[in-house]
């Protein structure tokens, strides 16, 4: 005969070792963006050194009044890579729903918001307001000062516009979705980024015309300045395939989803030959080519009837490495594409599984 206390027994047994309980931990926003700030002002301050650490090389370790339109125009270049890619990250999250983002229920961007977090609308005033801020930490304090007070200043300032425009996006994404893809074809899509990384580069090698070794007073056929050209061109590649290393799946999976690339976004990949071959040998077909390149390049404009300023010069002998910069960018992002497409398959049947059950 079975007791009343064996039941009750093996009744706590099943129950603890048959009974399924889920619990799943989802932050809210504001413990999610108080432990992605630990990273992105870091990050920050890592980029705006660098930047201003070139440039103030290039510029003789010394800046100027006459410095502050062009450290504004790296820092708006900065500032609007960022953010341009910044809403559909933020659509990625909504749509997965690893975050609660319950404190955003019911509010709405206005029309005056809408207009002020555009990407380029706020690039500029932030590039006027810190070009302002600049000229007078320039015109009442020395150099090395204005310098120590705008590098502690600016991954600041950039880190509070992010941060308002992080919280505009996530108003902005239940509305962003378009009936029209916006981006047809990746190779636009990497020749849009390429343009700014190239204004980006002038802006920072410009001081490096009042060098010596860059001068052109000899000539553009002059063997320190094509050796100097040289040098100068490769570490403007290392340093442009540096910050693409980032992945953008993420980016582009939230672009899947706001539908403003489909499925033929990236349907091959160009330069397979030479993407496919080792990294040395890439290195060393890229410096042959370059070497003739510049060669060819300062021949011809030797001529009297070619009158060019540096920058110009310096573009056009920095063309081959932009080519294999642009193959480089293009097969990373092709991969990157490649995982959204499928993450976002993924997730339609993670949904179809979830309605089923």
């Amino acid at each position: 005969m079975i007791s009343l206390a064996s039941v009750r027994t093996k009744s706590r047994i099943a129950k603890r070792f048959y009974r399924i309980e889920v619990a799943v931990v989802i932050p809210d926003y504001l413990t999610f963006i108080r432990f992605q700030d630990r990273k992105i002002i870091p990050f920050f301050f890592f980029i705006v050194f660098i930047l201003l650490g070139f440039y103030w090389k290039n510029a003789g370790y010394t800046f100027t009044a006459r410095d502050a339109g062009f450290i504004s125009g790296i820092l708006v270049i900065v500032l609007f890579t960022f953010i341009y890619e910044l809403k559909a990250y933020w659509a990625y999250k909504c749509v997965v729903k690893n975050i609660d983002f319950s404190c955003f229920a019911g509010k709405q961007a206005g029309r005056k918001e809408l207009l002020l977090t555009h990407p380029a609308i706020t690039s500029l005033l932030f590039g006027l307001v810190f070009w302002a801020a600049a000229t007078v930490c320039f015109l009442f304090t020395s150099p090395v000062y204005a310098l120590a007070c705008l590098g502690a200043i600016s991954p600041l300032f950039l880190y509070f516009v992010f941060r308002f425009i992080r919280a505009s996006y996530i108003k902005q994404v239940g509305s962003a979705s378009v009936e029209q893809v916006r981006y047809k074809h990746l190779y636009r899509y990497v020749a849009s980024y390429l343009l700014l990384s190239v204004c980006l580069n002038m802006l920072t090698v410009s001081p490096l015309k009042y060098h010596a070794d860059f001068s052109l007073q000899e000539g553009f056929f002059s063997a320190p300045l094509m050796v100097a050209m040289l040098v100068l061109c490769a570490i403007v590649l290392v340093m442009n395939l540096l910050f693409v290393r980032l992945s953008r799946r993420y980016i582009f999976l939230g672009r899947l989803f706001l539908n403003e690339i489909d499925f033929y976004f990236s349907p091959s990949l160009p330069g397979r030959v030479l993407l496919e071959m080792p990294l040395w040998l890439r290195m060393v077909l890229l410096l042959v080519v370059e070497v003739v390149w510049i060669l060819l390049v300062s021949m011809l404009l030797s001529l009297p009837a070619w009158p060019v300023v540096f920058e110009m010069y310096f573009l056009l002998c920095l063309l081959p490495c932009l080519a294999y910069s642009y193959l480089h960018i293009y097969r990373l992002w092709h991969g990157d594409f490649l995982m959204a497409c499928d993450m976002y398959f993924r997730w339609g049947e993670i949904n179809k599984q979830m309605s089923f059950w």
